[in-house]
């Protein structure tokens, strides 16, 4: 009997374009998970980003997962869309968060997959459970008991030398040490130790270990090399069958009430020949592009953008425009 989780999957993996399916026996398997239901999470480019990546390492299966559409049944596992296997069969399950509020979720699913909560209870036969993403570059404490290792920086730098260190049949503790020695930005809760002041902020903050004091985040300094985009379209998204692209990272303005603008210091732009070759890749699969960045109108080359899409057959949207940045054009 197939679950409402496993129909659900097979009903989404059948409308996208794009999906990725691996059948590799000695790969390094992997279970990424945005720890909110579908629509939110293919929404995301960032969750895309590192699906892509994944598996564009050869020795990695990276498959998707998500919070599932109804949560009150206790009898549907969490699988995955691309084979429908549970999240607890892979080496490592890795979640990509974007905002604080889906942190609960995280522990929804891992009790839906049997998978011990704390990571101090878990061992050699459970997955390595990772986190990254913008919400545990910003706090990641809330969450801390329950991850074995968070990467604190960005994905394009920190992914392949993660893979490069991860061997599933090393100690835990030895795997994780040999992680956060190898790969600079790398935060594993359980090697330090923090004290409180009686008021609950955070008084110390130890090293148990032979390992950083600070945990620094990771970035790329240059975004020339690489291009962000959609990996996969579907209608099942808020931003229905649109091909989404980033044209920068981080924000020049600061304003105190985001954290683009400080989280991904410094302000980065692609220059437009990168653009434009993913606006190329995008209008074979889809009409609508979605242009994404913290202020997209701040983009150096968006005149030469608008230039070079005013007469395709194409709607462009944009996730933000500064009105203090707009010209006549």
């Amino acid at each position: 009997m197939v679950s409402k989780t496993g129909k659900s999957n097979k009903r989404y993996a059948e409308s996208e374009i794009g999906t990725i399916k691996k059948d590799c026996r000695e790969c390094i398997r992997i279970a990424l998970i945005y720890p909110n239901k579908y629509h939110v999470g293919m929404s995301n480019l960032g969750f895309q980003t590192v699906y892509h990546l994944l598996n564009n390492i050869e020795d990695v299966a990276c498959e998707r997962s998500f919070l599932p559409d109804k949560t009150g049944s206790s009898r549907d596992v969490i699988t995955t869309i691309e084979s429908g296997r549970p999240i607890s069969d892979f080496d490592i399950i890795a979640f990509s968060i974007s905002f604080e509020n889906d942190y609960p979720n995280l522990l929804t699913i891992l009790e839906k997959a049997d998978i011990p909560l704390h990571s101090s209870d878990r061992g050699t036969p459970h997955p390595l459970i990772i986190a990254g993403g913008v919400a545990c570059f910003l706090n990641p404490e809330p969450i801390s008991s329950f991850i074995d290792c968070f990467l604190i920086g960005e994905a394009e730098l920190m992914l392949p030398r993660f893979i490069d260190c991860f061997d599933p049949n090393i100690n835990r503790k030895s795997l994780l040490k040999n992680i956060v020695h190898k790969v600079p930005g790398t935060y594993v809760p359980a090697f330090y130790e923090p004290t409180y002041n009686k008021d609950g902020t955070v008084r110390s903050f130890e090293p148990l270990l032979d390992v950083p004091v600070n945990i620094r985040r990771t970035y790329l300094k240059d975004l020339s090399q690489v291009s962000t985009c959609s990996s996969i379209i579907t209608p099942h998204t808020t931003f229905d069958n649109t091909f989404l692209i980033e044209t920068g990272r981080g924000c020049p303005h600061g304003c105190r009430f985001c954290s683009a603008g400080y989280v991904y210091r410094p302000p980065r732009f692609r220059p437009f020949p990168v653009i434009a070759k993913c606006l190329e890749q995008g209008v074979l699969l889809t009409d609508k592009i979605g242009l994404v960045g913290a202020a997209v109108s701040d983009f150096p080359s968006i005149k030469e953008l608008y230039d070079y899409i005013n007469n395709k057959d194409i709607r462009i949207s944009f996730s933000s425009l500064r009105a203090d940045s707009l010209c006549p054009e």
